[in-house]
């Protein structure tokens, strides 16, 4: 095994995503966009196979909430991408520690910066071969990263707006060039996205998944079951089980009664879904802190948002606390309207989960409703806690005047038909750090700012923060760029969502401190677990 682990980010929690009755999850990567899915499977997988003949390992099962409809691929900066098995047939430059988030050796062995730190120059392993027994060089990471960049259906555009130019020197070194200093681009292309694949790769492989990863393709059926088989030339050592297989499965009951009968190996569920396995020696459940998030989203540009006074009352009547309790049964923790995972040192968590009525009805006052406002939420079944908080805060807002009208739709249009569209909805985020957060949500003109919050002072912030190398200082921008949301901003943002999960307990390996990456190479699962 190599020394540095193997991350996987995983989002089986997206299979959250698609509770119809109750609400559920766990968010995409941005905004979980959501059709219906024509073929996702409603029901638990069929009999699972066994692993090869005479292999010690065993295949690990578990499933994918199919999101996007069933319009998941392969290309991993694509909105629709099939994230669970990206993870595992491609890697990335730089990966993170497992207790820090810091940026640590991957495909790029080591690398540097000028200092400005407008130049970052990466030099890559050269043990590494693609799925296909092709080295990988240079080449396939400047034809990936330009892919990043200028694919007409890249969400990482706007990120890697910032790369001004990028030369291969040799076959091993790749170098970016940037327009302004970003002192921490190795935490840039750290990002779960940003995965190499061959030069001259696509359309072709949105069909093969070739990669460098520890895990090869080798049946793609998004609706039905993906099969992946161990690398076993991996260049980061063999992977602890012969095969994995993912299925579609959009229905939440389906997928708990898979882990009940069975037929799964592990999967993040809710509080709920969690007591019924609470005492079954088959199973073991892990519960930590984790980042993902569920809010209210404000439009700032236009009516009636548009008038500070009134979000900030909008602010004011949130209990937070009450909303941990009721929406999620406690598992969660404060978040004061701060979209930066809790992990990260530079995350803003100075306020009060209580609610301030007095106070909120003197700024409706001052925003020109006097006698009460009234507006319309919208909201879908597209993340589990969305309905009660819906409901929760309807309640909350009522004690101060504040009349709110919920707006329920179907999942399959809300992110393309009411999403960054309707005045006052509903969101639902999976974990960032605070320059991923603050840059892809909120950063001006940003393609996901769904709030279209647009201040100059907030955007010079975070590029104060990008250009200083002092981490302390750097985390001290952050901290006053999440402040200004918390006073100011269109994003209420109540608590960060625990991660609990349940496993097999005759699987080993899997961290309950593993928030939302999961490092294979410890894992293991023998044949005779079933």
């Amino acid at each position: 095994m190599k020394n540095k682990m193997y991350k996987l980010f995983v989002v089986l929690v997206v299979g959250m995503l698609l509770l119809t009755a109750c609400g559920g999850p766990a968010k995409t990567e941005e905004p979980a966009k959501t059709e219906a899915p024509a073929a996702a499977a409603t029901e638990a997988p069929a009999a699972a196979t066994d692993a090869p003949a005479g292999e010690t390992r065993g295949v690990m099962r578990f499933t994918d909430g199919l999101a996007y409809g069933g319009k998941e691929n392969l290309d991993p900066v694509d909105e629709a991408r099939f994230f669970p098995v990206i993870a595992m047939i491609y890697d990335r430059l730089t990966e993170p520690a497992f207790d820090n988030m810091t940026p640590q050796p991957s495909l790029a062995e080591s690398w540097e910066t000028n200092d400005k730190g407008d130049m970052w120059t990466f030099y890559l392993r050269k043990d590494v071969k693609f799925h296909d027994g092709t080295p990988m060089t240079s080449a396939d990471v400047a034809y990936s990263a330009d892919h990043w960049k200028n694919s007409p259906t890249s969400i990482l555009a706007s990120t890697f707006k910032v790369v001004d130019s990028i030369e291969t020197p040799d076959d091993y070194t790749i170098v970016f060039k940037l327009t302004a200093p970003v002192v921490t681009f190795d935490l840039t292309v750290m990002d779960y996205r940003a995965r190499v694949v061959k030069k001259d790769a696509f359309p072709d492989v949105l069909k093969n998944g070739i990669g460098t990863g520890p895990f090869k393709l080798e049946k793609l059926d998004v609706g039905g079951m993906t099969v992946l088989l161990a690398n076993d030339e991996y260049w980061g050592g063999k992977p602890g089980v012969a095969k994995a297989e993912i299925y579609g499965i959009a229905d939440v009951e389906a997928q708990t009664n898979g882990m009940l009968s069975g037929q799964l190996d592990w999967q993040t569920v809710t509080a709920e879904q969690a007591a019924r396995f609470e005492g079954n020696p088959d199973f073991k459940v892990t519960q930590s802190p984790g980042g993902n998030w569920s809010g209210f989203v404000m439009i700032t540009n236009k009516p009636p948002f548009d008038n500070l006074a009134l979000r900030q009352a909008m602010h004011l009547v949130v209990d937070r606390q009450e909303m941990i309790d009721l929406a999620m049964n406690g598992a969660a923790s404060v978040s004061c309207d701060s979209p930066v995972s809790p992990s990260d040192p530079a995350v803003f968590q100075d306020c009060d989960s209580k609610p301030d009525i007095e106070a909120a009805k003197a700024k409706l006052v001052e925003a020109g409703y006097a006698d009460g406002f009234t507006v319309d939420l919208f909201t879908a079944p597209v993340c589990q806690d969305l309905a009660a908080l819906a409901e929760i805060y309807q309640q909350q807002a009522a004690k101060a005047g504040i009349t709110v009208n919920i707006k329920t739709v179907s999942a399959d249009g809300f992110w393309t038909e009411q999403w960054m569209k309707e005045p006052f909805l509903m969101t639902c985020w999976n974990e960032r750090l605070a320059d991923a957060a603050l840059n892809e949500i909120y950063r001006g003109g940003g393609e996901w700012n769904e709030s279209f919050w647009n201040v100059p002072a907030f955007d010079k912030l975070l590029d104060d923060a990008r250009a200083e190398k002092d981490p302390a200082k750097r985390n001290e921008f952050y901290l006053a760029a999440q402040k200004m949301l918390h006073e100011d901003g269109g994003t209420i943002i109540p608590y960060y969502q625990n991660l609990i999960r349940v496993q097999k307990s005759c699987i080993d390996g899997i961290s309950p401190l593993a928030n939302i990456w999961i490092d294979w190479d410890p894992i293991t699962k023998p044949a005779d677990c079933k």
